[in-house]
């Protein structure tokens, strides 16, 4: 009791505050407002993909373009010699 005997504002302020933010919750403009935000959030995410996607492809049309085929030097496979040793042996049966 004695935070009642000194100033009952001091309860009060930090109850209306939390009762303001409940209510301020409730109202259907804050959702449009956000629902805006995620809208333009996503079609700005899309248009950089795109762009991206189209970038790329021009890049590989203008790598393409350059130098034809590629050279066996060049390719994916270099480096990689096909084995001398078959993977599965056959174990020789006795009978």
């Amino acid at each position: 009791m004695a935070l009642w005997g000194r100033s009952p504002l001091l309860v009060a302020v930090p109850l209306w505050m939390c009762f303001g933010r409940t209510e301020a919750l409730a109202e259907p403009e804050i959702c449009y407002v956000l629902d805006g935000i995620l809208f333009l959030y996503g079609i700005i995410l899309t248009a950089l993909y795109c762009k991206i996607k189209i970038y790329n492809a021009r890049e590989a049309e203008a790598g393409k373009a350059k130098g034809g085929k590629q050279n066996a030097e060049e390719g994916i496979y270099t480096g990689l010699t096909p084995h001398a040793k078959d993977t599965y042996e056959t174990i020789g049966l006795k009978k």
